[in-house]
């Protein structure tokens, strides 16, 4: 009987540690590039959701999973088997009847399988959540130095057939897309789209993916510090607008503004800190990237009220 327990306690053991190679559930950090800038996504607690698990996703402030006001939660990952679902932190009235949360990888299939996501593109700019519209086709497995990894060609659904989008991306066992965790806010660059790429991913102690220019695994401490130019630059917001604040030479610039999970929301060409930007439909956290002459000198967070 001992035997029998013992040894049903190894095969729940070995079970349990088999999931959790999929992907992570916590203490881990993506260090995602958006136009080569860095922000950082961490792993960091749990979180019960219509009696559902979620680890919890936090764009990060700095490198640390010292969770704070500072740092943003924007979804939650949950596992079966060798399937990952990711769930945006959202109002359940965001878009009426859409699926909580969409199926972002399935480390089960084989070459030719099709993976179903609920996941509908419409740009860069726009995504929404309609039930198996979008399709990632697996075209290759192959064993790299990182772990397994899964190639795929992603097609979207319309009038009864699927097209592919030209997008495709690599998953890894055990960390995710190489295009940015969120490869569905992805484009191609022969679309003109803003570039994604994970620079690195840590978990724990251990560095286990790295493509980063520098080296190491951040180029630089906290986001918002500016990467090449020490020029005092920052956001502030008036009454129902905000303005950037810096010195003359610093104008005309161009800024961005992203949803925390990377998605462009606003493009607008600045003349000078005198000029006021509405901010009526930018409630919230976002990141920003302040750029001179096609040259980045300035990211970071803003807290619009």
């Amino acid at each position: 009987m001992k035997t029998k327990i013992l040894i049903s306690i190894i095969c729940t053991c070995s079970l349990f540690k088999v999931q959790a190679q999929v992907f992570p559930t916590s203490d881990a950090i993506w260090n995602i590039q958006i136009d080569g800038n860095e922000h950082y996504y961490g792993l960091s607690g749990d979180t019960i959701i219509s009696d559902t698990i979620y680890n919890k996703l936090y764009l990060l402030n700095d490198t640390t999973l010292v969770i704070d006001s500072e740092d943003e939660y924007v979804g939650g990952f949950r596992q079966e088997g060798k399937r990952v679902w990711f769930r945006p932190n959202r109002p359940d009235d965001w878009w009426p009847g859409s699926p909580r949360e969409t199926l972002l990888y399935d480390f089960s299939k084989n070459v030719r399988d099709t993976i179903w996501h609920n996941i509908y593109i419409l740009s860069l700019s726009y995504w929404y959540m309609i039930e198996n519209t979008t399709a990632s086709i697996v075209n290759g497995i192959v064993d790299s130095e990182y772990g397994k990894t899964y190639r795929t060609v992603q097609f979207t659904h319309k009038n009864g057939g699927l097209y592919p989008t030209l997008r495709r991306d690599s998953w890894i066992e055990g960390i995710g897309s190489l295009t940015g965790l969120f490869w569905f806010l992805y484009e191609p660059s022969m679309s003109g789209g803003y570039s994604f790429k994970l620079a690195c991913f840590k978990q724990g102690n251990e560095v286990k993916y790295i493509d980063n220019f520098c080296n190491r695994c951040f180029c630089r401490t906290t986001v918002g510090v500016s990467d090449k130019n020490n020029i005092s630059l920052e956001i502030i917001q008036e009454n129902n607008y905000i303005r950037i604040k810096g010195d003359s030479s610093v104008f005309p610039c161009l800024l961005k503004l992203f949803t925390p999970m990377g998605r462009l929301v606003l493009t607008k060409i600045v003349q000078s800190d005198k000029e006021e930007i509405p901010i009526n439909p930018f409630k919230g956290i976002w990141l920003y990237q302040i750029q001179k002459e096609n040259e980045t000198i300035k990211t970071g967070k803003i807290v619009i009220k």
